[in-house]
């Protein structure tokens, strides 16, 4: 995310000083979307293959390729040759990106997963915040280049930390294949509607034909992952309970948290501020991600992922309505600002977890790069809108290019809400299923009595196969209480009433499952 901050204050710093040569903003976005299209096409891939071969090797992968295309940023001359470099440095975060998540709920207790998902979503936030409260000087110092140092160097310190990381196993058979072949069609079909999105302004209908294209690549896909032994596509992820909704809200968060993004640095630098003051007015934005995700982990407890993702777009919302009503820097511009920043702090964890938990463990690695897709395909959507919103507005005034921007950002934050009531209201205890919550004493001693039964019931089993009497008599002796409880278990086996260490718990269909 520091990164990706870097290239949005490049992109503001090229189209208002003399750096960027007079360039359109349509070709000034490729800085950005020279990365989004790597990235949000082998994602799904990466993340899949990190479950397979050994997520700590896919993220060493990741963190050098990143590292090289970032060294490449910074050396190389020409314009195509930076554009290039970007796309190196875009493949690398796409093996970073779910390798890492993935690392971390492995090796976490399921208790704490949530937390995590909210910690690492914070450190989104405080990547925004330390490129935006360095940023400035840095470029105002050394150029618009010097924006991409520090990840270079950060990159570098990365890759001796991952020497502590567990190494993980591979759960794929020394002489079996990976699906290259779908791989590739998935990254093809990734990229190109991702490129048609970016392009949409300049290429016109061609670009319509650029989505048919990506449209038959991923039937292709898809196909080749149903027939393949080792698929790059984990279909299985698809048929869990939950995800698609996770996912659909996710690439509603990318179109507008990039849109922002974007959106935020060009309003402050039509206004005329220097680059410095720029990112200082950024900060508190960052900061309101940062503590606002972290929170998320806390509140999710209380209000779910999609409460968190409701309440998160309808911060964004009014922020942007408030914002729409200021015409300079006010007060009330920076209250929208920090506004904004708690939306997307709170949206960002949400949607990962409405995601990434209702994915197998095994499956984790590839339900963040599912979801992270999502993400950066919706973000190239964003950042093409606001490109063409602002140089073809629908609102009159000095400001009508932002302002219409900012608009279309209020309805996208009403779908995203919409979308998570919705979801809401489709929740079990909306149905009239009820939720049980059983206490861990209660469990533990659950688990102890079906141990003690199942070494009980090893015993017996040699008896009653050669029809003998075991030696040992009270081998075949089972308490009188559990005897006595024999008969009521097998009574209450229909019963939508369960009986648990003496307490009686009572769903509306029955329970069918402990968990």
């Amino acid at each position: 995310m520091a990164d990706t901050t870097a290239t949005t204050l490049a992109v503001g710093l090229l189209r208002h000083t003399d750096a960027g040569n007079g360039m359109p903003l349509n070709d000034l976005v490729w800085l950005t979307s020279a990365a989004f299209v790597p990235i949000a096409s082998l994602l799904a891939t990466a993340g899949r293959w990190a479950d397979l071969f050994g997520r700590r090797r896919v993220l060493v992968i990741g963190l050098l390729v990143f590292v090289a295309g970032g060294i490449a940023t910074l050396t190389l001359p020409s314009w195509p040759m930076v554009l290039a470099a970007r796309a190196v440095q875009g493949a690398g975060a796409a093996a970073m990106i779910p390798a890492s998540l993935a690392v971390l709920l492995g090796e976490l207790p399921e208790q704490q997963r949530r937390g995590a998902i909210a910690l690492w979503s914070s450190a989104s936030g405080l990547g925004c915040l330390l490129m935006q409260a360095g940023g400035g000087w840095l470029a105002t110092a050394f150029g618009w280049r010097a924006l991409f140092a520090p990840v270079v160097v950060t990159g570098a310190l990365l890759l001796v930390a991952c020497v502590w990381l567990p190494p993980g196993t591979s759960r794929v058979p020394a002489r079996t294949r990976p699906d290259m072949l779908g791989a590739w069609l998935l990254a093809a079909s990734i990229a190109t509607i991702v490129l048609a999105i970016s392009k949409i302004t300049a290429w016109g209908v061609n670009s319509a034909w650029l989505a048919c294209a990506a449209l038959v690549l991923l039937v292709a896909a898809l196909g080749q992952a149903r027939r393949h032994r080792v698929p790059a596509i984990d279909l299985t992820l698809w048929r869990r309970p939950g995800f698609s909704w996770g996912w659909l809200a996710t690439w509603g968060f990318g179109v507008l948290s990039y849109g922002l993004l974007t959106l935020q640095p060009l309003y402050l630098l039509q206004l005329g501020f220097p680059m410095l003051e720029v990112a200082l007015w950024l900060t508190p934005t960052s900061v309101a991600v940062a503590v606002t995700a972290w929170l998320g982990g806390k509140v999710v407890r209380k209000l779910g992922p999609y409460g968190l993702i409701y309440l998160g777009a309808a911060v964004c919302g009014g922020s942007c309505v408030v914002a729409l009503a200021q015409t300079s820097p006010t007060l009330w511009g920076l209250a929208a600002s920090v506004g904004v920043g708690i939306g997307v702090g709170a949206l960002a964890p949400g949607t990962s977890m409405a995601t990434t938990l209702t994915a197998q463990p095994h499956q984790y690695a590839s339900a963040v790069g599912a979801a992270v897709m999502s993400r950066m395909v919706g973000g190239a959507v964003g950042v093409a809108t606001v490109s063409v919103i602002i140089d073809h507005p629908f609102m009159t005034g000095p400001m009508g290019g932002l302002a219409s921007a900012l608009a279309v950002c209020v309805a996208v934050s009403v779908l995203i809400g919409s979308l998570a009531l919705v979801k809401m209201l489709r929740m079990p205890y909306a149905t009239g299923e009820v939720m049980v919550l059983v206490p861990r004493r209660m469990l533990l001693e659950l688990r102890t009595t079906l141990a003690t039964v199942a070494a009980e019931a090893d015993a017996l089993l040699p008896a009653h196969q050669t029809g003998e009497r075991p030696a040992n008599s009270h081998a075949t002796a089972i308490p009188t209480q559990r005897r006595a409880t024999a008969p009521a278990m097998r009574a209450n086996a229909g019963s939508p009433t369960r009986t648990l260490g003496g307490t009686l718990v009572r769903s509306s269909e029955g329970l069918s499952s402990w968990q």
